[in-house]
């Protein structure tokens, strides 16, 4: 049997089709299982989540989304320089060298530290100028904020300041991701720390009016907890995007709004019995055909995924195979005997749900899409 070597266009990389039309129906269906009272904030952070942050920022503050929320100052920048309006909450970012950037693009800063607030206590500001903050309280994730029983005194130091405004209060909850007995009881102990320091705010008068525990994890898994009483926002990133990171009942499912495809640059019939890939990894049981394709460990297709990732070709589930080199990868391609050279592989989508990939691999949605999506070339469809 002689190889089958028919070649394709070897420069077509990956291609995501960014449906911002699922993003709107996303947020309509969030949004119904959210009180009146409770404001959503759309998550931008990381290019929103490898999607692009501009267009994303745009179609949620087309959607009413007033408050948005990034991981950094220059990701802050980045929305003003388009133009984008509104709040803008930066969760991290400390060490950025000049405070000023933040003052001078009318970004929020988040407090998770007092020497942070020492810093902006010695910050020079122009007259009338006001820094804007959110206090975050470590409750359990132990990565930032301040601790419970410190939060009421670096409130009370930072409501001193006289160019600090602060606006909001948060936490972050660390096990909302699995529902069983232990991760949900965890939650709850953060939840119930989170409560105790806004009761203490109250009792200091100190209480800012946003105030925000829950992610589309916890509102997946504790909607009453974190969308009540005193707690009047919520961060949104991952529902916004289309995938549930926790079994939950919903009527209707969240559709991802990034449809992640490359393209077939060579096929060839492998017999059985051979070794095909780097390491000599993976052994053909039967006479097959193997498709090369665009895309490799520089874009996320890690070798831990062969046999266990299933993209589309035709239609029909394909088998990721050995171990995949910088830029391509291989593809047991027997199922659809029609591919190829030029034919479009589907790698992430409705239909390839990457969030149900990574909870069979036992990883996270992002750490398998992200670098795909951030590789790929990106188109925006508005319907």
């Amino acid at each position: 049997m002689q190889p089958d070597l028919r070649c394709a266009d070897s420069h077509t990389g990956l291609t995501a089709r960014i449906h911002l039309n699922r993003l709107r129906t996303n947020v309509q269906l969030v949004r119904s299982h959210v009180p009146a009272h409770v404001q959503l904030m759309g998550v931008v952070k990381c290019d929103g989540y490898a999607h692009g942050a501009v267009p994303v920022a745009q179609e949620l503050k087309q959607c009413g989304i007033e408050q948005l929320v990034v991981s950094s100052i220059d990701e802050g920048i980045a929305l003003r320089q388009a133009g984008i309006p509104g709040p803008i909450l930066v969760l991290s970012d400390p060490l950025h060298p000049n405070l000023h950037d933040a003052l001078n693009h009318d970004l929020t800063l988040t407090v998770a530290d007092e020497d942070f607030a020492t810093r902006l206590a010695r910050l020079q500001v122009r007259r009338g100028q006001l820094v804007a903050v959110h206090l975050k309280v470590d409750t359990g994730l132990f990565r930032f904020g301040v601790d419970v029983a410190r939060a009421g005194k670096v409130m009370s130091d930072l409501a001193r300041i006289r160019h600090v405004r602060v606006d909001g209060v948060y936490s972050h909850l660390s096990s909302t991701f699995h529902d069983d007995i232990e991760s949900n009881t965890y939650t709850r102990c953060q939840i119930k720390a989170f409560q105790v320091v806004l009761d203490h705010l109250q009792q200091q008068g100190l209480l800012p009016p946003v105030i925000h525990l829950g992610s589309s994890t916890g509102l997946l898994g504790f909607p009453e907890e974190l969308c009540s009483g005193r707690i009047n926002a919520l961060r949104v990133g991952t529902l916004f995007y289309g995938f549930m990171e926790r079994p939950n009942a919903w009527n209707n499912q969240p559709r991802p709004i990034a449809e992640l495809t490359t393209r077939i640059i060579q096929v060839r019939v492998v017999r059985a019995n051979v070794h095909v890939g780097y390491h000599r990894a993976y052994r053909m049981s039967q006479d097959g055909l193997i498709a090369v394709i665009q895309g490799g460990y520089l874009q996320g297709l890690h070798g831990d995924l062969a046999g266990k990732y299933h993209p589309l070709v035709h239609g029909r589930p394909a088998t990721l195979i050995g171990k995949p080199a910088l830029a391509q990868s291989l593809l047991d391609v027997s199922n659809a005997p029609q591919a190829g050279p030029g034919d479009e592989i589907l790698l992430a989508g409705e239909t390839v749900n990457m969030c149900a990939v990574g909870q069979a691999l036992g990883r996270s949605t992002w750490e398998l899409l992200a670098p795909m999506l951030k590789s790929a070339r990106k188109i925006y469809l508005q319907s």
